[in-house]
């Protein structure tokens, strides 16, 4: 096998580790064990922001539900790349992409399914609830940013 091969192969490889482990998170936050990592239980149930207003609900909402996958994935993420900066391997890299690229999706999910207006500004949004509206730095541009930065990174291996 030719070194591009390898390096395809290791590529591959990372990819499919992280496909696997993404796939395993969505019904991992649906499950009871799901529960052991919900952070946002009330004791007065739920709310969802619908025409300006909260609406308390006795069930989990959508949003809910991928803040919980979001989260799983934003922790993989940091780990892969944790663990890349302690010893770099391309099929932490590459599943780094994996991960980063479905936190990115499920975190602008989140987003949009909680109801409250959201204005999208560069690095950061604002959330317009009830009161004074919240400025939080978006993680989702700042994953975009270094994950579209490591497939180029690795485009240009898997190339030369």
């Amino acid at each position: 096998m030719s070194g591009r091969d390898g390096v395809r192969a290791r590529v591959r490889r990372g990819f499919i580790l992280g496909i696997i482990i993404t796939a395993l998170f969505l019904p991992l936050s649906l499950s009871p064990f799901g529960e052991a990592f919900a952070l946002e239980f009330r004791a007065y149930g739920y709310v969802i922001y619908k025409s300006g207003e909260v609406i308390h609900v006795g069930y989990l909402p959508l949003y809910l539900y991928m803040w919980r996958v979001s989260s799983l994935l934003f922790l993989a993420w940091i780990i892969t790349y944790i663990a890349y900066i302690i010893k770099p391997s391309i099929v932490l890299d590459s599943s780094g992409i994996v991960y980063g690229t479905f936190y990115v999706v499920t975190h602008y999910v989140y987003l949009f399914t909680i109801g409250a207006p959201v204005i999208i500004y560069p690095l950061t949004y604002e959330l317009i609830t009830v009161g004074k509206p919240l400025l939080y730095l978006d993680w989702g541009q700042v994953i975009a940013l270094v994950t579209i930065w490591r497939f180029y990174v690795i485009r240009r291996l898997m190339r030369g």
